[in-house]
C-alpha cells in the first residue's frame, strides 16, 4: 500500500445484495449489542473467519474444530486445579478486603 492510500478512502469496498431479512436483522442486533455499525460488525464477522474456505460446509467443520480445541484447553486447565472451590470459599473471596 502506498503512502497516498493510508486513509480509509483507499480501502476496497464490498456490496452484498439480497441478504435474507432474518440474517440482516440478526447482524443489526449483534452490531447494536457490540456497539458497532452494521458495516463494522460485518467486517468483524468476516475477519473472524480469516481466509474463507471454498465450501460452506468447511466453515462448520472449522468452527467445530475450534470449539473442540477450546474444550480441550478448558479440560487441561481443570486438570491442573486441585479441586473446585466451595460456595463458601467463593463468597469469602468476593468479600475479602472489603471490611
Amino acid at each position: 500500500m502506498n503512502a497516498e492510500c493510508m486513509h480509509l478512502a483507499c480501502m476496497p469496498n464490498l456490496t452484498i445484495r439480497n441478504v435474507p431479512e432474518d440474517l440482516h436483522q440478526a447482524l443489526k442486533e449483534r452490531a447494536k449489542r457490540n456497539r458497532r455499525s452494521l458495516n463494522q460488525e460485518a467486517i468483524a464477522e468476516l475477519a473472524a473467519f480469516g481466509e474463507l474456505p471454498a465450501e460452506p460446509n468447511t466453515i462448520a467443520i472449522l468452527a467445530r474444530e475450534r470449539m473442540q480445541n477450546a474444550g480441550n484447553e478448558i479440560d487441561a486447565l481443570r486438570k491442573k486445579m486441585p479441586r473446585f472451590l466451595t460456595a463458601e470459599e467463593i463468597d469469602a473471596a468476593k468479600t475479602y478486603g472489603r471490611r
